[in-house]
């Protein structure tokens, strides 16, 4: 009987012809709204999500059928995975496939904020120019800091700042990465404390969990050099983002490039705030980071590559 799919958020059309070729039966309901879930999912073996679906343990109980969880891109916190465990339902994901997307952004974040880009473009379409007051730095020279260097991501960003744009890269992880050091050519740091004190520019590429919750909170915002930048594109709440707030208005971090929020989109005043600050000392994205084509195409095929693996078709 071949592998009945629920497709609940868009993805490439690629990886939808690849497991109807394999000879899925696959249902496509992109908008699938969490009541809708719960009445239909037990007629499936697997289901398909990205972000927008969450999958409870309420979902996963209903799923009577499921065998399988795929998630189209990298974090795994829309899924109750502990509901999953208990069910024997494989959870696979794609997390090599957002890793060149992921990275170009956090770049282009740190250009943006350096350069001044989205000011200039603003002050440009208001009729204005401002040449005398964006004099800006370049990235050459800095030193970067990462946390979670020895991730997919982490590890890309290591490679395109170092090797692209002559930057000193440091790290921190918790896993042993002194292979890949030697390999892209980085200092690894004993502890996170030690990368927050030396980097010019931090940038967070470490997985969202409740013992990584405000990983970056006040207390490490204040081992931060002053005029430092902070990058965060993988989770909201790795960052205590009031303490960010605060820091930035005090002048002790220059400013934050963000692609992720505490709500998305931001709900509560300060969130607000933070995404709005004048004068270049946010530059925010609405979770974007692995909005390309390239990007969403190999985690659709990634995806069912994964899918077809379990079930042989």
């Amino acid at each position: 009987m071949p592998a009945r799919v629920l497709v609940c958020d868009p993805i490439h059309q690629d990886g939808v012809r690849l497991l109807r070729h394999a000879g899925c039966e696959v249902t496509e309901r992109p908008t699938i709204t969490k009541e809708e879930l719960l009445s239909e999912v037990q007629d499936f073996d697997v289901i398909v999500v990205r972000g927008r679906t969450k999958i409870t343990a309420e979902v996963v109980s209903a799923a009577t059928s499921l065998k399988a969880i795929a998630r189209s891109g990298v974090g795994l916190d829309n899924i109750d995975l502990d509901a999953a465990k208990k069910r024997n339902v494989t959870v696979v994901s794609t997390p090599g496939a957002p890793a060149g997307s992921v990275a170009e952004l956090a770049i282009g974040l740190m250009l943006s904020l350096l350069r001044q880009i989205p000011l200039a473009d603003s002050t440009m379409k208001q009729g204005k120019w401002t040449k005398a007051q964006l004099m800006g730095h370049e990235l050459r020279g800095k030193t970067l800091g990462i946390v979670g260097i020895g991730g997919r991501i982490g590890s890309e960003v290591a490679r395109i700042a170092r090797h692209g744009f002559g930057m000193n890269i440091i790290g921190y992880d918790l896993v042993d990465v002194t292979e890949k050091a030697r390999q892209i050519g980085f200092e690894l740091c004993s502890t996170l404390d030690a990368v927050l004190e030396k980097a010019d520019i931090v940038t967070i590429h470490v997985p969202y969990s409740s013992s990584t919750h405000h990983l970056i909170d006040d207390s490490k915002i204040r081992k931060m050099k002053e005029g430092s930048l902070l990058i965060n594109t993988s989770r909201g709440d790795l960052v205590d983002g009031k303490a960010l707030l605060a820091a930035i208005e005090e002048k002790r971090v220059a400013g934050a490039g963000l692609d992720v929020f505490h709500d998305e989109p931001p709900k509560e005043d300060w969130e607000r705030e933070l995404t709005t600050l004048s004068g270049g000392r946010s530059v925010c994205t609405p979770h974007i980071g692995a909005q390309t084509h390239e990007c969403q195409r190999l985690e659709s095929l990634t995806v069912a590559q994964e899918i077809i693996k379990l079930f042989g078709a």
